[in-house]
């Protein structure tokens, strides 16, 4: 190994290629956030460009702080504590379901506000899960298990924290559904039993979604937004919101414009048009604004690229890794990581229609970047068992 990488080992212990990589997500974030930042200072009027840089300064500190601890934390001790994660997680839901906050004029209460800031509790649910998930296929592991007994140990919180989630925020449960039984399906868990489970969650949203049309004002639900958004990517519509479109350009569009003002090629930084249009330019379609500013190599492909790269980093610790359990806890906490960037990019490029993922590490949002710093660290730790056998 050379004498540099055996130096960087002195500080990380574990993969520094992944903490590298992660390292530049940080550092493109500061650009792009300095430049987004503008379209809130437009929509609000109450901050400078300086404001929403600081504050995105202290979230990327508290995620680098929380990247060290987690570096720090035996997986044991990790492991341990999922019966206790799994209570506060549900009881974090529960609180967000009835008593949570709404954000620019939306119905759904996603976020609780604490000192200083706010967390949206479904993405800390989301890898409590997936480390759930990880536990439970190591315990059952060269059993046979009866679907019932798999129920009581395991599904039956999966069941109550997705169904906490959904009311207001559809897209991120079905993510965090589908990512479970793409890990439970990687981990060898029964394929009758996913089936069983897959009909099973599609009759219950079933039941759920006739019980909201039904009584719309007693069950909250997201559904009509759903709805609405899918129509739309798919050019299905009255012709009243067909015309209004002619003179009103939806978000969609505006992120393929400012794709399309990018090009092959371009270094324009700050200089996005569009930003000021796309009301969710630091978020959801982030990425558009990137392409715009940078062009299609260097912002496009060049992002696309390092999500890649983390992907198949994360992949080889998986494969190299002894530990059955390691090899599934990695993989699923790295999945989260890299769907959310794929599902971001693909809305931004009108793939799918707009869901609202982050783009981590990048877009500005305090629960993400800081859960994506403490998984990376997580994952670090574990590929440490790698690197201490050279």
């Amino acid at each position: 190994m050379p004498e540099r990488l055996k130096n960087l080992k002195i500080y990380i212990k574990g993969d520094p290629a992944l903490a590298g990589i992660g390292l530049l997500l940080v550092l493109i974030s500061f650009a792009v956030v300095f430049s987004t930042s503008s379209n809130l200072v437009n929509i609000y009027q109450t901050h400078s460009h300086w404001f929403y840089l600081l504050k995105h300064t202290i979230l990327i500190a508290t995620a680098i702080f929380l990247f060290i601890v987690s570096m720090h934390l035996p997986v044991e001790y990790l492991r341990k504590s999922i019966p206790v994660l799994m209570i506060l997680t549900v009881l974090l839901l529960v609180y967000t379901l009835f008593f949570g906050i709404s954000a620019n004029g939306d119905t759904a209460r996603r976020w609780i506000k604490i000192p200083f800031a706010t967390i949206q509790p479904s993405f800390i649910a989301m890898y409590v899960l997936m480390i759930f998930t990880a536990d439970f296929l190591d315990k059952i592991k060269n059993k046979k298990t009866t679907l019932l007994e798999d129920f009581k140990t395991y599904w039956a919180w999966v069941f109550l924290s997705i169904g906490l989630i959904m009311p207001a925020n559809n897209s991120t449960a079905a993510l965090i559904l589908g990512m479970i039984f793409i890990i439970l399906f990687v981990g060898g868990y029964s394929f009758g039993k996913l089936t069983v489970i897959l009909l099973t969650g599609i009759a219950l949203i079933g039941i759920y979604y006739g019980l909201a049309k039904a009584f719309p004002r007693y069950i909250p639900n997201r559904f009509e937004t759903a709805e609405s958004r899918i129509k739309e990517f798919l050019g299905i519509g009255d012709d009243e919101k067909k015309a209004k479109k002619v003179f009103e350009l939806d978000q969609p569009t505006r992120a393929k414009m400012a794709i399309a003002s990018g090009g092959l090629i371009r270094w324009a930084p700050g200089k996005s048009v569009q930003k000021n249009m796309l009301s969710q330019s630091s978020s959801d379609f982030v990425y558009a604004v990137i392409i715009e500013e940078y062009g299609v190599l260097l912002g496009g492909i060049g992002i696309l690229f390092l999500y890649l790269f983390l992907f198949v980093r994360i992949w080889i610790i998986a494969y190299n890794l002894k530990s059955y359990f390691k090899k599934i806890l990695v993989l699923a906490l790295g999945l989260p990581i890299i769907i959310q960037a794929l599902i971001n990019m693909s809305v931004a490029t009108g793939l799918i229609p707009v869901t609202g993922q982050p783009l981590p590490l990048i877009s500005m949002g305090g629960t993400s970047i800081m859960m994506t710093g403490l998984i990376l660290g997580i994952i670090v730790k574990i590929s440490e068992d790698i690197y201490e056998d050279e």
